[in-house]
């Protein structure tokens, strides 16, 4: 990831996401703040209230002089966007343009701590945008290069993606990657999708031969789209995959997991393994579309 696009608030949990996506890119990356306003909101602010200063202008100054302010040095180029839409739909359309490596947004948290609701915000982007989204919840125990990016495998379109994701990933860092693959039982609902459900569940295999293979598949798709050189790591833990993967984010720099848009219900149905590491996970989530369209330049 050397660009990235941010989304910013201005709460503690975006700037704690800006200051991660800054070091995660580097001195001679590129990050871009985006603040998307909703035009509601903005009706209200300058009508209702009767500003002097539009809403939009008050937050570009913030954006500029306080926001950013701190990580501008640490960055080859930093670009600020206030975008009147909807904070979702402004980071997928300015995300599209800048052909982001990834869109990074931060989650809040109660005053005890503890991992709220996923956010309406990050729950409408990730259904809506084929870009990667990078959920970082609080102050990562690493940094990037400084810990194991550990790839949970499932089964289906949306795991292969995040495998090719995270070997895209893995070129050019010396970076350890995990492949974690959970072999406790698991609600049928966990599936990637309706055709991998009916295969695993009604077919002919047995299930250790299912997974054996498919974590044999995937280990070799990683190893020949990082490198040889690559770090590799393979698990298969007992347990379910939620708990693993929870486990695993308290030693990680990142966990990569897939998600499946199905048709049926139009993506609004979240696994329960991604649905637990966005609200649990102590390390940022990078939550990888099945089908994204940057995988098929290679």
């Amino acid at each position: 990831m050397r660009n990235v696009l941010v989304g910013l608030d201005g709460s503690e949990s975006s700037l704690t996401a800006l200051d991660w996506a800054a070091d995660t890119v580097g001195a001679a990356g590129r990050v871009h703040a985006v603040v998307g306003l909703n035009p509601w909101t903005r009706y209200i602010a300058d009508g209702v209230a009767g500003r002097d200063v539009s809403y939009a202008e008050t937050l570009e100054q913030d954006l500029v002089t306080r926001w950013t302010a701190a990580v501008g040095s640490r960055v080859g180029e930093l670009a600020t966007t206030v975008s009147v839409s909807t904070a979702a739909k402004a980071l997928d359309d300015i995300a599209t343009a800048d052909r982001a490596d990834a869109i990074v947004v931060g989650t809040h948290t109660s005053m005890l701590g503890i991992p709220a609701r996923v956010g309406r915000t990050i729950n409408h982007l990730i259904r809506i945008t084929d870009h990667p989204v990078v959920v970082v919840p609080g102050r990562p125990p690493v940094g990037l290069d400084d810990g194991a990016v550990v790839v949970g495998i499932g089964r289906g379109n949306a795991t292969r993606a995040a495998v090719r994701w995270a070997a895209h990933l893995a070129r050019g860092r010396q970076l350890t990657v995990e492949l974690l693959h959970a072999t406790g039982d698991a609600p049928v609902f966990q599936a990637d999708g309706a055709l991998d459900l009916v295969r695993y569940e009604v077919g002919q295999r047995d299930p250790d031969e299912w997974q054996h293979g498919a974590i044999e598949h995937f280990a070799e798709l990683m190893q020949t789209l990082a490198g040889p050189e690559l770090d590799l790591v393979v698990s298969t833990p007992p347990g379910l995959a939620a708990l693993r993967l929870d486990e695993a984010s308290e030693r990680s720099a990142l966990l990569v997991l897939g998600r499946h848009r199905s048709v049926l219900d139009r993506g609004h149905h979240t696994a329960q393994p991604l649905r637990h590491a966005l609200t649990h996970a102590r390390c940022p989530v990078a939550v990888i579309a099945d089908h994204p369209d940057w995988l098929l330049d290679g």
